[in-house]
């Protein structure tokens, strides 16, 4: 028993737990000065703006310090990764300590723009200084997105799953009740609801297997002389992106809203921008059409960013592995890369039909949102619930072994 509770798993469970607790308190901090009983706050944006920051580790609909999540965070990420994929700029050569403060930068722009965005628009108490407000409310949803990315840091390094576990948490308090409200909406009956549960575990099932499935390379490991050598391979994920794209596609496709509410505060007698604004709307065809491009187009960069082929040559090189019948180095990276485009345009397709298509269900009725991006919730907690096995996993693999390294004194 002693073991078990000094166990590292254990302790960093422990770390998680209180980190979260500090989440879920963060998240129950409401704005000063905000009427938060304003049922119209944010005009007719709030239902698609509310669901994808709760995605991203934000809670719209409380108007708390936690407002606007992680948003700014991920977009300027995946920003970043996508322009240092250019040789030309040169960012992937860059210290890691400018790379850091650049990404830093990025992030606080990107979260001044949501948060002037949502505090322009937030229903005021009367009586109040409005300036001194707007500027104190700026300031802290700034402030706690900063908050819940030191935090996500440090549940990486005392804790299991980092960002990942706020962002479940988040997605976990604040989906299953949109779902049923949603269901309640559209007034539909229990035949409904159990087509939609059947559906929902194929999904499941068909996103778990995709999930697991791998190609695998034969790599000889020329250092290795036994009887098990051929056991070795490199696998490569039949969607290399995983769960990723949507989550991520949710937070860039908000960016253009955000902006857009922003310039209308400043230009109210713009009629184009009250005309965009209702373009990328939920429900849309603008709005709809953006999120499958932007979905596909993440998913090669994922693909890309989780899968690098000159990396992977490039320690295969040094530790003296090679594929068959491939040439180590230049070829051996032309030759992964190839298996990676391969795998990321069809890892990409399957996620446009499997998340993407069914969006076009909102073209009809906008109401059906939270029912059709079940799909792609599916992809989020897989990953997710993945990506923390495999961390539990490598934390236990030292602990499974510890009796055969003891000595007896």
């Amino acid at each position: 028993m002693k073991k078990k509770l000094t166990s590292v798993v254990v302790k960093r469970v422990m770390w998680t737990i209180s980190f979260l607790f500090i989440y879920v308190l963060g998240s129950r901090l409401t704005l000063p000065f905000v009427n938060v009983n304003d049922t119209n706050f944010l005009g007719g944006t709030t239902a698609f703006l509310a669901f994808s920051t709760a995605i991203t580790g934000g809670n719209l609909r409380s108007l708390s310090l936690f407002s606007v999540g992680l948003s700014p965070w991920m977009s300027a990420m995946i920003l970043w990764q996508m322009f240092s994929m250019s040789k030309k700029l040169g960012l992937g050569s860059l210290p890691i300590e400018v790379q850091d403060r650049r990404k830093m930068i990025l992030t606080f722009v990107i979260a001044l723009i949501q948060s002037l965005a949502i505090t322009l628009n937030l229903p005021i108490q009367s009586g109040v200084n409005y300036g001194l407000v707007l500027t104190l409310n700026v300031l802290l949803l700034i402030a706690g997105t900063f908050f819940l990315v030191w935090l996500s840091d440090l549940n990486s390094l005392f804790g299991v799953g980092g960002s990942l576990v706020i962002l479940m948490s988040s997605m976990v308090a604040s989906m299953p009740q949109n779902i049923l409200n949603s269901i309640k909406e559209l007034q539909v009956g229990p035949l409904f609801v159990g087509l939609l549960l059947i559906i929902s575990l194929a999904f499941l099932y068909i996103s778990v297997i995709m999930q697991r499935a791998r190609y695998r390379i034969l790599v000889n490991k020329i250092t290795i002389h036994n009887r098990f050598k051929r056991y070795s391979y490199l696998d490569i994920q039949l969607n290399p992106a995983g769960g990723m794209p949507f989550m991520y596609a949710m937070s860039l496709v908000s960016i253009p809203q955000y902006f857009l509410m922003l310039l209308q505060v400043i230009f109210p007698n713009a009629s184009w921008i009250q005309d965009w604004i209702g373009q990328f709307a939920i429900g849309r065809p603008v709005w709809l059409y953006t999120y499958i491009v932007v979905l596909f187009i993440l998913g090669l960069a994922f693909s890309f960013i989780n899968m690098n082929g000159e990396e992977i040559a490039e320690k295969m090189k040094k530790s003296g592995e090679y594929i068959y019948n491939i040439y180590p180095g230049e070829e051996t990276s032309r030759y992964i890369n190839w298996l990676i485009l391969r795998f990321a345009v069809l890892g990409s397709t399957y996620t446009v039909l499997m998340a993407g298509l069914p969006m076009l269900i909102v073209l009809y009725d906008p109401r059906y949102m939270q029912l059709t991006m079940l799909p792609g919730l599916f992809f989020i907690f897989n990953g997710m619930v993945f990506n923390i096995k495999e961390e539990i996993d490598a934390l236990t693999l030292n602990e499974n072994y510890r009796p055969l390294l003891e000595i007896d004194s």
